[in-house]
């Protein structure tokens, strides 16, 4: 188990990742997503086309840095792009916006095309959860 106990409360917790894939000319991508932990492994859901999906499907290697003030995890690994998960969208709407806002939420832009990622960590890092 690469994760600790505490490292994996932290990760439950509503917090906001900051993920960073490498663009073509090798220099840092870095955009906020929002994620759950399952397993061991980091989900979230991206555009189809955006710079996020089309850096890792070039280059699988991804950072994922997650805050809480002075508290902080740095994940790094490989990402798999998916398919479309509408049930993973549907998961993160509710953690994230709560019950009363999902569907209005999935409603925004539904013919927008659709990925998943999911990221199997292979080293973390930390300050205040270990």
């Amino acid at each position: 188990m690469l994760l600790t106990k505490r490292q994996r409360e932290f990760l439950e917790g509503r917090h906001y990742a900051v993920i960073g894939t490498l663009n073509a000319d090798g220099s840092i991508h870095q955009t906020v997503v929002w994620y759950l932990l399952e397993g061991e492994q980091i989900r979230f859901s991206i555009g189809a086309e955006s710079v996020k999906a089309r850096n890792l499907r070039r280059n699988p290697i991804i950072a994922v840095t997650i805050e809480d003030g002075v508290r902080y995890l740095s994940l790094s690994g490989v990402a798999t792009v998916e398919p479309a998960d509408p049930e993973l969208r549907r998961r993160l709407a509710l953690r994230y916006l709560g019950p009363e806002r999902v569907e209005e939420w999935l409603a925004r832009r539904p013919d927008a095309p659709r990925a998943s990622v999911r990221v199997t960590v292979r080293r973390v890092h930390g300050q205040g959860v270990a």
